[in-house]
């Protein structure tokens, strides 16, 4: 679950197809020689279905993207299929070039609302005016394009890509900027980003290669479904709040597991008590704090959010005394961790938030405690027996003083 997440899989998957796909590229071309009408259309049909996915998982962002490489592949097939001396071609080439990372890095800064919201209703119509701003343009200044093709600023190596090297090294670094995006916030909606970034980068570099934009888009539209496929387990199996797996992703778990295994409830002590102290937001981030620092308990352990304050520790092939080492030593980090508290004063002013930023000063902190029950599967047949016998060691643990650990007998 970790892996399909993860911000180097999300960076890796892409490269790599594209790295295969230009390995392959001649046997596959001459292998779909027979189907190169299906080939045009692909990318219509896998966008299509990309979009509608956007919409019904109310990513809106994914679905802006979708409609640029729409509207870019509609382009590419009606105004850029001849050669590129010939008229306003490129002309037409080079604004295309120019607009495709200007649209897909300003839909990162924009706000996400439905696509079918009146700010939807704007993107579109801003996407129409572009559109007839750039028509305009081609008419009113075509010999533009003859400047552009000769002009030495534009200096190109006719045997590497007709697109000039400067058009091509600002390619290269908004891309970067994407990839270093997904690997700081690794959210879905700049994964999309980087897989459109990655696809018109490749379609227009290697522009004159046969099929290319076809097959390019066509990746781009499957990879942006898998976007979406894997946006939406991310609503079903992590907790948005701690970002580890939830419940519903631990009864899954618990439906393959072996015949030996251990369970462990765990609970943050007096967590109601801290909450109305100190605010729901610095609850928030003692059970930030709590989650992370499960999921780097030893022992192979899988961490998950049971729900409210409660979190559930499994691991496999392991007995509940192979399991305590880890599970004390869990323990005892959550509680000699110092939570700073957050100010009850923040500045509202973002200068004033720097200057106080770059002051030094003592920052309150607290320390909080959790109680464990733990079980295993000597101790009941079935699964969620054993994690009810875990939850009952918990209400032990609590009894009991709570900031220690209790077995199920």
């Amino acid at each position: 679950m970790g892996l399909l997440h993860s911000p180097l899989a999300r960076l890796g998957v892409p490269l790599l197809i594209f790295l295969v796909f230009a390995a392959g590229y001649h046997p596959l071309l001459a292998s779909l020689s027979p189907y190169l009408n299906l080939l045009y259309a692909a990318p219509f049909y896998l966008l299509f279905t990309a979009l509608l996915l956007s919409h019904l998982f109310k990513s809106a962002r994914v679905g802006m993207t979708v409609v640029i490489l729409l509207v870019s592949y509609t382009v590419i097939l009606t105004r850029l299929q001849s050669p590129l001396t010939d008229g306003t071609t490129y002309l037409e080439y080079v604004l295309l070039v120019i607009l495709l990372p200007i649209n897909l890095l300003y839909i990162r800064i924009t706000r996400d609302r439905k696509l079918t919201s009146l700010y939807g209703l704007l993107f579109f119509a801003a996407m129409a005016l572009e559109i007839g701003w750039g028509a305009l343009l081609v008419m009113q200044y075509g010999e533009l394009a003859t400047w552009l093709y000769q002009h030495p600023v534009f200096v190109r190596i006719p045997a590497f890509s007709p697109l000039p090297l400067l058009l091509i090294v600002i390619l290269l670094i908004t891309l970067c900027m994407a990839a270093i995006r997904v690997l700081h916030k690794n959210s879905v909606d700049d994964h999309a980003t980087f897989i459109a970034l990655t696809c018109t980068s490749v379609t227009v570099i290697f522009f004159d290669m046969a099929y290319v934009s076809s097959f390019s888009f066509a990746i781009a539209g499957l990879l942006l479904i898998a976007n979406q496929v894997a946006f939406s387990h991310q609503l079903a199996f992590l907790d948005g709040l701690t970002a580890i797996p939830s419940r519903r992703a631990l009864q899954d778990e618990l439906k393959h597991l072996g015949r030996r295994y251990t369970i462990a409830m765990l609970d943050v002590d007096h967590f109601k008590r801290f909450n109305d102290t100190y605010g729901h937001e610095t609850g928030d981030d003692v059970l930030k704090l709590v989650a992370s620092l499960l999921s780097q308990c030893e022992g192979g352990a899988s961490a998950f959010r049971y729900g409210g304050e409660e979190f559930t520790l499994l691991f496999k092939g392991k007995t509940t005394d192979q399991c305590l080492p880890f599970l004390d030593a869990l323990r005892e980090d959550i509680a000699q961790y110092p939570l700073v508290l957050r100010e009850e004063n923040r500045p509202t002013n973002p200068n004033e938030g720097k200057q106080k930023r770059g002051q030094k000063k003592d920052s309150a902190t607290v320390h909080v405690t959790v109680s464990i029950g733990f079980a295993d599967a000597s101790q009941a047949s079935q699964p969620d027996e054993v994690l009810q016998l875990a939850d009952q060691a918990l209400y032990k643990a609590k009894q009991a003083g709570r900031n220690c650990i209790r077995g199920s007998e």
